[in-house]
């Protein structure tokens, strides 16, 4: 019985230390205030902020020492193309395509605020001068021009598919929503309106030694009326023959064109001009000067 009594004790004096344990572990312990934290507050410092940078001026360049941009002249060290296209308008409204129109004489540079290479005119051939745009830089337009930037003699790559940068503040914004495709294997011609295409036949094209340049062109807005002659109705091109280096003496020049013709002579048989029948060149009439003519085949 003592035995018995001794390890009741001792239980119970277990059962109340750990009841004891438990209470102090959940009794709620004393708070110690916190000592608050001294809040500094930055002196102001002033920083001069820089100016937001400027487009610098386009270089001064003098025209009048400058080779005019134009069919009657060839200018050396014009850039060429690099398989760019048309640029399609951020406005359709003017037109699906994009040109521009040249208010004022202003300088033809070989990149955005280069080097200027020659003078871009307001007016080509008494028309005014509306031109392809083939890219973009901030206020620099890309555009084709209608210039040999060497005879065929003297390095037929660089004859056609030249381009220069202009400034867009000397232009007007414009464009086009026609396109013009030549095919000379097939002997046709497309012609794509914006709303309607139609594929006609040609009557002639560019012989075996004299093609029609493969080259992207673009019509000048020159409409040349020449009754009584081979070429009774005549719209210019932007490029030349790329193997005669002139072969209309009063001009010095090979230029190309889409023509009337009272020549009996179909197919492969021109010095590179798309000769057309009546109602291909009432269609064609239409089309405004900046549209480009892709030739294939």
């Amino acid at each position: 019985m003592a035995g018995m009594t001794r390890r009741r004790t001792t239980r119970t004096v277990v059962t109340l230390t750990l009841v004891a344990a438990l209470a102090g572990a959940c009794a709620q312990q004393p708070v110690t205030p916190a000592v608050p934290v001294p809040v500094v507050v930055a002196a102001p410092v002033a920083v001069e902020k820089a100016a937001a940078p400027t487009v610098p001026p386009p270089p001064a360049a003098d025209l009048s020492t400058l080779p005019v941009i134009d069919l009657l002249h060839v200018v050396p060290g014009l850039p060429g193309i690099d398989g760019l296209t048309q640029r399609e308008n951020a406005d359709p409204a003017l037109g699906r395509w994009q040109t521009v129109v040249v208010v004022r004489d202003t300088a033809g540079r070989v990149a955005p605020a280069g080097a200027a290479v020659g003078v871009v005119p307001a007016l080509t051939l008494e028309v005014r001068t509306t031109l392809p745009v083939i890219d973009q830089r901030g206020r620099w337009l890309r555009v084709m021009v209608a210039t040999r930037g060497a005879l065929p003699s003297q390095d037929v790559a660089q004859t056609n598919g030249r381009s220069v940068w202009i400034d867009s503040a000397d232009t007007e914004a414009a464009g086009t929503d026609w396109s013009i495709q030549v095919d000379t294997a097939a002997q046709t011609i497309t012609i794509d309106d914006g709303t309607t295409t139609h594929v006609l036949p040609v009557t002639a094209t560019g012989a075996p030694g004299t093609p029609t340049p493969h080259v992207p062109a673009f019509l000048l807005g020159t409409r040349w009326l020449e009754p009584g002659t081979t070429t009774p109705r005549v719209l210019l091109l932007s490029t030349q023959s790329e193997t005669i280096d002139h072969y209309d003496k009063p001009t010095g020049t090979a230029v190309t064109a889409i023509h009337t013709t009272t020549l009996r002579g179909v197919g492969a048989v021109s010095n590179g001009c798309v000769r057309v029948g009546d109602e291909v060149l009432d269609l064609v009439w239409q089309a405004p000067a900046g549209t480009v003519v892709t030739t294939v085949g």
